[in-house]
């Protein structure tokens, strides 16, 4: 018996020691004192978007935190969704319950609105994505629906691929093909314009996070309880899976640190976890800076592969030093 409790002991305190790694580097601003409902980095990480508990819209400047830019209040959504920053960062989306608000951050001013709808009536919008170049759009809906349309044709292609609200999608590095995962716990890769998919996985439960390479070489999706897998864009084959001896974690936000074998997750609660993707490895978790109980993460952005930056519910953005796991395997 003796024998066998020997390697759990060692694992629990090779996992202690794990712990005492110090990333955290401290909170290096606050967003107001309203929090953070939704928040996204922009792909440079130049900009940082957020609409806070008063459904306020704002523009910061990453580096000198300065607002740049808010939507004014009457012409938000009643309820917003979403937002989305374009890849260039001049043009912003709002995203309502079944519009989008299409504004230059140039001009500061309202270009358009375009409605989306689903299969049925009852449907909303629940995930938005803008290819890369800033010509096509993906919608999708709450009743499983995805619309794909071409912002310069106007021509929108609608089909039903999910049974339930389709909460992620993601766009390749070339504008031609992408992921949605939804509640359904179906994952499906598609060229822009078919109904037909390059491939699908199915989990048994809903997705609750998915993450992809920006080279589109891989994708992390996570369901709701204990499938949590790197694979490859190629054909959706399994090349790790990760591995923790809790009997199930919740995984809520997903980053590949690019040029590294590390990806960071975030949790349901305050809780920031980094992984090696080669092994599936945990090599450990910490606690985010927290104002209120039940803060969460929001957004994640690695500058480097050294470096990454965190935005809570809080409104902190806190920097951790990766460069701490360096030999950690």
């Amino acid at each position: 018996m003796l024998f066998r409790l020997i390697p759990f002991l060692l694992m629990l305190f090779l996992t202690g020691c794990e712990d005492e790694i110090l990333l955290s580097k401290g909170t290096i601003s606050q967003l107001g004192d309203k929090g953070v409902l939704i928040g996204h980095f922009s792909q440079d990480g130049s900009k940082l978007v957020t609409i806070d508990s008063t459904n306020t819209l704002t523009v910061w400047d990453s580096k000198s935190m300065t607002e740049l830019f808010s939507v004014p209040k009457d012409k938000m959504p009643e309820l917003s969704r979403d937002v989305v920053l374009s890849k260039d960062n001049n043009m912003l989306i709002v995203v309502g319950d079944n519009q989008l608000q299409f504004w230059s951050l140039s001009t500061e001013k309202l270009v358009t609105k375009v409605s989306f709808t689903g299969v049925s009536g009852y449907a909303h919008i629940t995930s938005v994505s803008l290819s890369p170049f800033m010509d096509k759009i993906i919608v999708a809906m709450s009743d499983g629906t995805v619309n794909m349309a071409h912002l310069h044709t106007q021509v929108n292609n609608q089909f039903a691929p999910h049974s339930r609200p389709v909460m992620h999608v993601e766009w390749d590095d070339k504008g031609e093909l992408f992921l949605t995962a939804a509640q359904d716990g179906k994952l499906a890769l598609w060229q822009f314009g078919s109904p037909e998919p390059v491939f699908t996985k199915e989990f048994n439960h809903r997705v609750t996070s998915l993450a992809v390479r920006k080279d589109f070489s891989e994708f992390f999706v996570s369901d709701a309880l204990d499938n949590q897998v790197i694979a490859s864009l190629i054909d959706g084959a399994d090349k790790s899976e990760l591995k923790y001896m809790a009997r199930f974690k919740v995984f809520r936000k997903a980053l590949f640190i690019e040029k590294s074998r590390l990806l960071a997750t975030s949790s349901s609660k305050s809780q920031l976890t980094i992984w090696d993707t080669q092994s599936g490895n945990e090599l450990g978790t910490w606690q985010i800076n927290t104002v209120s109980s039940g803060a969460t993460i929001v957004d994640m952005y690695a500058p480097t592969k050294e470096k990454l930056v965190t935005l809570s519910s809080d409104g902190l953005l806190e920097e951790w030093a990766l460069n701490m796991l360096a030999n950690r395997k």
